[in-house]
């Protein structure tokens, strides 16, 4: 998906350094590695580099008196997969303690590099290197396991795919205390249109935590340019490159870097709380996506948990999240996704921007990185498309059950091809189906108990006959008789149906937040008789699923009432 997130990494750091820079003061003098964990670890290359990055300013500035500052730096290695420096500065800025990993766990190694720090100050050799050589042994554990190892050393492993909250996450604590919300807007419209960025800022933390910060509100998308979340005096000349980046700048750097040729450079000043730009490029997004994020983003409400990850994750998906409707499906094809149906759709203003959207780096890397996934079989599931199951950011309900229909027209055929096993993408789709059903259908028998409870007083007992799903409000709006004419679902493999009492009116029972739709992404193509009894034979060995599902396609389409009927009841084991 773009990502630049190493995937299963060997181990939870590479080197740990602590890296003293005696030349302070002393001009040509470069910063030693004194102690370091591995002992044997022997890429010079890296260690090197990693010194460089430690001491990112200039050496006779008022940075030396900043005391006990975490801050992050990043390594890009020959797969375009990020490293992360881990560092901590000393009193004075003397030395400093830093590690080397792939994870990108910023509490953890801050607080780990704490613990660190102190047992150096003590000299309490011993204790350092068995901590280090424990963790360097531990086997990365799964997300929310609680990792202990020592007296003072214990963390929970933080889970990457969840949104970052705050007060947990510190990148985006600092960014969002640090930095207004206009000057957030604009600085996402400026990564959006993929400029050219320099954010700088007297304080190190605050620094790099706002380019990490303001990087993470793209998701689901990723930065696919020059990331370098702070940059050393000797790497200045970055400053000049003429494609995108997004780069941190220590203050004490910046008056040489004005005297450069910088041209169409985005400049935020953290400080001050300012930023420079000669683009337009807030005004070009839309006016209402816009408004609706800074509306979310000034409620207090959104300042504590995850309000303020959500609200980027709503503006994205207001602008991205019709992609679904230019995914093109073709019988024994592998699906496509088509540029123009994906801006061709949308409101004027709208379509300005996605024309420019479909160039950008990040969204390319994304339609690739869903496309991959969906044609080698192993599909997706994602906060940004739970997202955009909500309903209203696919552009309208119209514009959503149009990309239904493209998908129905080929849908015998993508049955065949799914019973023939070779398309491995339509396999996804049944798993999907099967997946999403299982969801479902525990919140709809919940629900479902929880009204013959209220009606009779006693649950539904397993040899009962399934229970009476819900109309569907828009229908019995346009046709009052229906709730009395529709009949329970009540048909059972090879059974004759039993019709239950007449009940009087059910109480109003209150609605979940779950969208009444959802499992028509994955159950598109069950929208026929004949339809069904192939995926019914396909999936026979779900009979239980397929019964349930049963029930989950009534509750949702009242108009596939008799096709599932007629083709369950000619299902066999």
């Amino acid at each position: 998906m773009g990502s630049r997130i190493k995937q299963n990494p060997d181990t939870t750091f590479e080197v740990y350094a602590e890296v003293t820079y005696s030349g302070i003061g002393c001009v040509g003098k470069d910063p030693e590695v004194r102690r370091q964990f591995p002992e044997g670890y022997s890429d010079q290359e890296v260690l090197q580099t990693l010194t460089k990055f430690c001491f990112p300013f200039y050496a006779d500035s008022h940075a030396v008196n900043q005391v006990g500052q975490n801050f992050t730096f990043v390594l890009t290695d020959i797969d375009s997969k990020q490293r992360f420096g881990f560092c901590r500065l000393s009193s004075g800025a003397k030395s400093c303690f830093c590690i080397l990993s792939y994870l990108p766990w910023f509490e953890v190694f801050y607080k780990l590099l704490n613990v660190l720090a102190d047992y150096s100050a003590k000299g309490q050799d011993s204790q350092r290197s068995e901590l280090l050589e424990t963790f360097h042994k531990l086997a990365i554990p799964e997300p929310g396991t609680s990792v202990h190892l020592g007296v003072h050393s214990y963390f929970t492993v933080p889970d990457t795919r969840e949104l970052p909250s705050i007060p947990e996450n510190r990148n985006l604590t600092e960014y969002f205390v640090a930095v207004d919300v206009n000057n957030m807007l604009h600085l996402y419209a400026s990564m959006l249109y993929e400029r050219r960025i320099l954010i700088c800022c007297s304080k190190l933390s605050t620094l790099t935590a706002c380019i990490h910060g303001s990087a993470a509100m793209l998701y689901p998308m990723f930065w696919q340019h020059v990331y370098i979340p702070v940059l050393p005096p000797h790497l200045l000349d970055y400053c000049c490159a003429p494609m995108p980046y997004l780069i941190g700048i220590h203050l004490s750097l910046m008056e040489k870097v004005r005297n450069m040729a910088l041209e169409d450079v985005v400049i935020l000043n953290v400080d001050t709380n300012t930023l420079e730009t000669p683009f337009d490029d807030l005004q070009s997004l839309p006016n209402d996506v816009v408004s609706a994020l800074k509306s979310r983003l000034k409620k207090v409400s959104t300042t504590t948990g995850d309000g303020v990850a959500r609200a980027f994750l709503k503006a994205q998906a207001s602008f991205f999240g019709s992609y679904r409707n230019a995914l093109k499906i073709e019988p024994g094809e592998p699906i496509t996704f088509c540029e123009e149906t994906f801006v061709s759709h949308r409101s004027a203003v709208m379509r300005q921007f996605l024309q420019n959207a479909i160039q950008l780096q990040l969204f390319k890397q994304f339609i690739d990185g869903r496309l991959d996934l969906l044609n080698s079989g192993e599909g997706f599931s994602d906060l940004f498309e739970e997202e955009i199951n909500m309903g209203e950011y696919a552009g309208s309900d119209k514009l959503y059950h149009q990309w239904l229909s493209t998908v129905r027209k080929g849908s015998g055929a993508i049955l065949n091809t799914v019973k023939t096993k070779a398309n491995p993408a339509m396999k996804t789709v049944y798993k999907f189906a099967k997946d999403h059903a299982k969801m479902g259908i525990k919140e709809v028998k919940n629900r479902l108990k929880q009204k013959d409870i209220a009606e009779n007083g006693c649950s539904v007992t397993p040899e009962e006959s399934l229970p009476r799903t819900a109309p569907s409000p828009l229908v019995e709006k346009k046709d009052p008789k229906l709730r009395e004419d529709r009949r329970p679902i009540t048909v059972h493999f090879g059974q004759q149906q039993r019709l239950p009492p007449p009940r009087p009116p059910p109480p109003k029972i209150q609605r979940s937040s779950r969208p009444p739709w959802d499992l028509r992404l994955f159950c598109f193509s069950l929208t026929s008789s004949a339809a069904f009894s192939q995926f019914c034979r396909f999936a026979h060995q779900d009979l239980m699923l397929l019964r349930d599902l049963r029930v989950i396609l009534l509750w949702k389409d009242e108009g596939l009432q008799s096709p599932v009927q007629n083709s369950l009841s000619h299902t066999g084991p």
